[in-house]
């Protein structure tokens, strides 16, 4: 561009905002996280059975007439409404779009490179993986830069290797589940959201809006970051520091930007979210005594596996319901940072807290954590039901934005070292070095551990379902799920069971402990089946293992008409 400046015409240079270190830095990142996550995805046994809902979401966004079951496999009561194309699969579903359009995306690549219809679940599910892992990839640049933005590159780059490497957002992030896009979207609503604050301006605003709507379109809980951003901003202007008609201009753009881009799925549905959970917390607070007397308006199909539950008492109060719900996210979030790295993160924030007050980017972490955090006690609180059963819990999954504004704090706790250290000089000046190798080296051997391998053999009893039985005729009970996707049966869509079906399969995890998995949906019908005197089993795994020795079975029962 060009300017008059004192009557002479003067080119003036764009500014930059990334420079040599800052590329070098980032491409350092991006090969780390292309080994860490390349590794897990390639020594992934199954995925998570999350997964198979979002491989069966772009299977159905793909195909919208393949999610129709035949008329004798959908439901004598009731049946669902015919899907006649994407709109109808959206509505439906109970996520939000923006993680199951990337699989589809995905998807077509893998199918170019594996062309074989036989592989049609491997390749969907290999589609979820590689679409949360390329925006695992992607998420360093967000992170990266805020951190640079906020305290320097030291802490920027810290902050984005210790997110591509501790344990719990590496392995969630390399699964087929929505962490990795959705720490991308909700990265990059705060990174604009800290420099809307920063350097105050409605475009900033409106920018972040929009990125706000887009990991609302991943999560709902994206929308924390809008909320965290509007109240440092109204703090702002209430405290005089903002114009407050300025103020108020920010914020509706900041809305209006958010509207832009989330606004036309909510019209689409009709409310703010298909999931139970987060619709059921928006209703006014009951006691755990009325939502057991709920019946079936609070059935849920199943919980968590990786969470921290707890019983509540009949009749507990507010407090009761409260204080194990904050004590559980507390104990997630610091499980989440691989402990070590928490303890660091306690530093950073005690070494910044000046800071607070006075840079609204540095606030914004800090109200984002706390707004973070309540609802995860609400979420906590409210809990989950089966059948009349209800189970308060905390999950990992919930706790990955505290672990990833963790990681910030915990790469300026690092530099707060390092501060020490040159004061100190000598041997203590390799102090931050040895502490971020010492994060690294303890974090990898839990990280590179392969997904759910316990789970291999439900994928071979799932081929040996598909290549061994009638998909129109037989029933097959799988209270796990993985074997029964593998195997073609739900690939599309969840069929009824066949009326009076004269053969029954039932896939048995014998060495399965109690727990979360005896409240899995039709766990008691396959032990049923397991437990008839008439069933036998008709295939075992590992196979090269007696029966009595196999993990995973599969039975079979015959009951001739």
């Amino acid at each position: 561009m060009a300017a008059a400046v004192g009557g002479r015409l003067v080119a003036v240079e764009r500014r930059r905002s990334l420079f040599g270190p800052d590329y070098l830095r980032l491409l350092i990142l991006a090969a780390v996280s292309v080994a860490v996550h390349g590794w897990l995805i390639a020594h992934t046994a199954v995925t998570a059975r999350d997964g198979l809902g979002f491989a069966r979401y772009a299977l159905r966004l793909q195909s919208p007439e393949a999610a129709n079951p035949p008329d004798h496999l959908r439901q004598r009561e009731n049946p669902p409404p015919p899907v006649e194309g994407p709109r109808a699969v959206i509505m439906s579903a109970e996520h939000p779009p923006g993680y199951p359009a990337a699989v589809w995306l995905a998807g077509k690549f893998v199918r170019a490179v594996y062309p074989d219809d036989t592989l049609v679940a491997e390749n969907y599910l290999l589609a979820a993986q590689l679409a949360s892992g390329a925006a695992a990839l992607l998420l360093v640049v967000p992170t990266y830069l805020l951190g640079r933005m906020l305290f320097g590159r030291g802490v920027g780059f810290l902050a984005a290797l210790l997110v591509q490497v501790l344990p719990v957002p590496a392995r969630l992030t390399s699964d087929a589940l929505t962490e990795g896009t959705y720490l991308l979207a909700v990265s990059t609503a705060v990174l604009l959201g800290a420099r809307a604050l920063r350097r105050p301006g409605v475009g900033g605003f409106l920018l972040c809006g929009l990125a706000v709507g887009g990991a609302y379109l991943v999560r709902l809980e994206g929308l924390m970051v809008a909320a965290a951003v509007g109240l440092v901003g109204g703090w702002l202007g209430l405290t005089g520091r903002w114009p407050r008609d300025l103020t108020a201009g920010r914020l509706v753009a900041l809305a209006v930007g958010v509207g832009l881009v989330a606004g036309p799925y909510v019209i689409m549905i009709g409310k703010l979210t298909n999931k139970p959970t987060p619709t059921e917390m928006l209703k006014p607070f009951r006691t755990p005594g009325e939502i057991l007397r709920g019946g079936k308006a609070d059935a849920a199909v199943g919980g968590p596996l990786f969470a921290k539950s707890w019983p509540v008492p009949e009749g507990a109060g507010l407090v009761g319901l409260a204080k194990p719900a904050a004590r559980a996210a507390a104990e997630e979030a610091v499980k989440g940072l691989h402990y070590l790295a928490a303890g660091l993160a306690v530093i950073g924030v005690i070494a910044v807290r000046r800071r607070v007050a006075a840079d609204p980017g540095v606030a914004l972490l800090v109200v984002l954590a706390g707004v973070n955090f309540v609802v995860l006690v609400g979420l906590g609180a409210r809990g989950y039901a089966v059948n009349q059963d209800r189970f308060h819990y905390v999950s990992e999954r919930h706790t990955l934005l505290l672990v990833l504004i963790g990681c910030v704090f915990a790469a300026a706790g690092v530099q707060r070292l390092a501060g020490w250290s040159r004061a100190r000089g000598g041997a203590a000046r390799y102090a931050p070095a040895a502490v971020a190798a010492v994060l690294v080296a303890t974090a990898l051997p839990s990280t590179l551990k392969p997904l759910h391998a316990n789970r291999e053999g439900h994928k071979h009893a799932g081929r040996w379902l598909l290549a061994n039985t009638d998909r129109d005729k037989d029933c097959v009970i799988d209270p796990f799920e993985w074997a029964a996707f593998y195997g073609w049966r739900t690939l599309y869509f969840i069929p009824a069971d066949p009326p009076d079906p004269e053969v029954t399969y039932a896939v048995v995890d014998d060495k399965e402990h109690d727990g979360d998995h005896a409240r899995l949906p039709r766990m008691k019908d396959a032990r049923a089946v397991k437990e008839d005197g008439r069933s036998v089993v008709v295939y075992h795994w590992p196979e090269d293992v007696p029966v009595e020795q196999a993990k995973v079975k599969v039975y079979k029962l015959v009951r001739p008409k």
